[in-house]
C-alpha cells in the first residue's frame, strides 16, 4: 500500500512549514514507530554544507536532527536544491520543459525511496508561488506527488481571510487539494475571537470547490521561545559584522528575550529598571561608559542566570572599535557584534530577525516547545479524518 503524503506550505516564507512538520512527527510517533514515518524537502532554497561536501536544504537537516526518524538520508530527502545562479542557469537552457522534467524526476525518485513508509511529510517552500519560474511551485510539486495539502495561514480575521482568498483560490487553480488550514502564531488573547468567526463552516462556504473538505485543524498561539534568535543568528545576519568572542562557543547558542536600545545618558541609565534577564542589548559602539555599566551589570547578575544574553554595537563605519570596549567585553564574557549600521537601523535587522527566525541544529530546547504547542493546540484526531489515515 502506497504511504500517504502530507505536503505543508503556507502563506509565505517562515510562516511554520519545519515547526509543523516537526509536530506533526512527534503526534505521529505517539503511535508509530518512527521508522513508518518519513520526509521530505522536494524543493530547497537554504542550503547548507553537511560534513561530507554535499550541500542540502537547511530544513531538512533540522528534521533530521529533531525527528527522530532513525533512516533519513539528507541526499534523498533535499532532491531539488535551488541554489544561487540556478533560476538564470535554467532560463538559459535550451529547453526548460526538459529541465523541468529532470527536477520532477529527482523528487519521484526520492519519493520513491520512501514507498515503504506509512506516511510522509512533505515541506514545502515559501510561499505557493515559490519555485513557479522552474515548474516547482508548491502546488506543482502537491500535484506531482499526488499530496494533500495542510496550509498554514497567519493571524488576524480580515488580513487572514483575504490571504486566505489569494492562496486558495491559486491551489484551486492549479486543481490541488487543500485539505487543513492551521492558524500559526497568533497574539494568546486574539485565539478565542478569532476561533468564533473562523470557522470550518465558513471557509467551506467560501472556497465551495473544495468539495466542503477544508478543515480548521487548530489556532497555534505564538511561542516567544520559537521566535528568539541567539547570538549567533543575529551575527549572521549582518553583513560585514564583526564578532568579539567565538561565535561556535555555547554562550553564543543561547535565545535572545526582548531587544532592549539604550540611548538614555550613563546618568540616567538604571539598568536593573530597564533590562530584563537575557535581553539582548543594542548600543552605539562609542559609548564606553554606558558598555562598561552594562558590563558590571551582566557580571552581577551572571551567577544567578540573569544577565544579558548579547550586545550589538552599532555604527562601525563612522567610529573605531575601541580595544578598551573590546577587553570591557571580553571581561564579562559577552556575545557581542560589532556593526556598521546605526541603531536605529540594526533594531530593524533585529525586529526582522525575530519575526523570521528559523529552528537551529543546536536548539534542542525548543524543540519540546514544538511538541508541546501541538499537543495542546493542534487536532490531530480531526487531522486524521481529514487526511483518510488510519493508525
Amino acid at each position: 500500500m502506497a504511504p500517504i503524503v502530507v505536503y505543508i506550505t503556507g502563506f509565505r516564507q517562515h510562516a511554520g512549514k519545519t515547526v509543523t512538520s516537526l509536530g506533526l512527527i512527534s503526534l505521529f510517533r505517539k503511535y508509530l514507530d518512527p521508522i513508518h514515518i518519513g520526509y521530505i524537502k522536494p524543493v530547497g532554497q537554504e542550503l547548507v554544507e553537511v560534513t561530507d561536501g554535499r550541500r542540502i536544504d537547511k530544513d531538512a537537516r533540522v528534521v533530521k536532527e529533531f525527528s527522530g526518524i532513525p533512516d533519513m538520508d539528507l541526499g534523498q530527502v533535499s532532491p531539488v536544491r535551488v541554489g544561487s545562479g540556478f533560476t538564470r542557469s535554467f532560463l538559459s537552457s535550451d529547453d526548460t520543459r526538459e529541465e523541468t522534467q529532470r527536477l520532477e524526476d529527482s523528487i519521484l525518485e526520492s519519493l520513491k525511496s520512501l514507498s515503504h513508509k506509512k506516511v510522509i511529510i512533505a515541506e514545502g517552500t515559501g510561499h505557493p508561488g515559490v519555485g513557479s519560474i522552474v515548474g516547482l511551485s508548491n502546488a506543482n510539486v502537491a500535484a506531482l506527488i499526488n499530496a494533500d495539502i495542510v496550509f498554514l495561514s497567519g493571524g488576524g480575521i480580515g488580513k487572514a481571510l483575504d490571504m486566505l482568498e489569494v492562496d486558495l483560490s491559486y491551489f484551486l487553480f492549479k486543481r490541488v487539494r487543500v485539505r487543513g488550514i492551521v492558524f500559526n502564531k497568533l497574539i494568546p488573547e486574539k485565539i478565542e475571537t478569532m476561533k468564533q468567526f473562523v470557522t470550518d463552516g465558513l471557509l467551506n462556504k467560501m472556497y465551495g470547490a473544495f468539495g466542503g473538505s477544508l478543515s480548521i485543524l487548530g489556532f497555534l498561539p505564538m511561542i516567544d521561545l520559537l521566535t528568539q534568535p541567539s547570538m549567533k543568528v543575529v551575527f549572521e545576519t549582518f553583513r560585514g559584522a564583526a564578532a568579539v568572542g567565538d561565535p561556535e562557543d555555547e554562550l553564543w547558542k543561547v535565545p535572545c528575550a526582548s531587544i532592549k536600545v539604550i540611548s538614555l545618558t550613563e546618568e540616567s541609565l538604571k539598568l536593573d529598571k530597564y533590562v530584563t534577564p537575557h535581553s539582548l542589548v543594542i548600543i552605539a559602539a562609542n559609548s564606553f561608559r554606558r558598555i562598561r555599566s552594562i558590563c558590571d551589570y551582566h557580571v552581577k547578575k551572571k551567577p544567578s542566570g540573569q544577565g544579558i544574553a548579547g550586545l550589538i554595537l552599532t555604527c562601525g563605519e563612522s567610529s573605531t572599535f575601541d580595544k578598551a570596549v573590546e577587553r570591557e567585553i571580553h571581561r564579562a564574557d559577552i556575545p557581542a557584534v560589532y556593526v556598521n549600521e546605526d541603531t536605529a537601523t540594526a533594531e530593524k535587522l533585529v525586529l526582522e530577525t525575530y519575526e523570521n527566525t528559523k529552528l537551529q541544529i543546536y536548539e534542542k530546547p525548543k524543540l519540546k516547545e514544538v511538541e508541546l504547542l501541538f499537543e495542546r493546540h493542534f487536532d490531530f484526531q480531526k487531522f486524521l479524518d481529514s487526511f483518510s489515515i488510519k493508525l
